[in-house]
């Protein structure tokens, strides 16, 4: 399912990372594959982003297969297993719910996308400057 250009910068605005650093990062991290599948897709026919520009991060437990995990996400995503970065490995326990293939971020580092996603957001949904 293709989301409208609109759709997606909802999606983002509501669901993205959001970084207070300059690093210029546009990701979004879900423990669900289809808002995930979305948002990839989203990027790559919206902003021209090539599938094996983003990259994929999980945030699993101890107690989980990674190899496993990143073979669900990647088959998913349609997105390289080459192009998952290093894991961060949760300890056990504090949280009742653990997710059998972890959360995972999907991002892509880019000044000019970044910018022009939130230039969208503001032009579309007619923000004003918060300054």
């Amino acid at each position: 399912m293709m989301i409208s250009k609109r759709e997606g910068l909802i999606l983002y605005w509501c669901e993205g990372d959001k970084s207070t650093k300059r690093i210029y990062k546009v990701a979004l991290t879900s423990t669900n594959a289809n808002i995930l599948r979305v948002y990839v897709d989203w990027l790559t026919e919206y902003y021209h982003v090539e599938r094996d520009d983003i990259k994929l991060r999980l945030h699993i437990w101890l107690e989980l297969d990674e190899s496993a995990a990143k073979i669900y996400w990647s088959d998913k995503l349609k997105i390289p297993i080459l192009n998952f970065t290093k894991s961060y490995i949760k300890p056990k326990g504090g949280r009742k719910k653990i997710h059998i293939y972890g959360v995972c971020r999907a991002s892509i580092q880019s000044k000019e996308i970044h910018t022009k996603i939130l230039q969208d957001i503001k032009n579309e949904f007619y923000l004003f400057d918060e300054s």
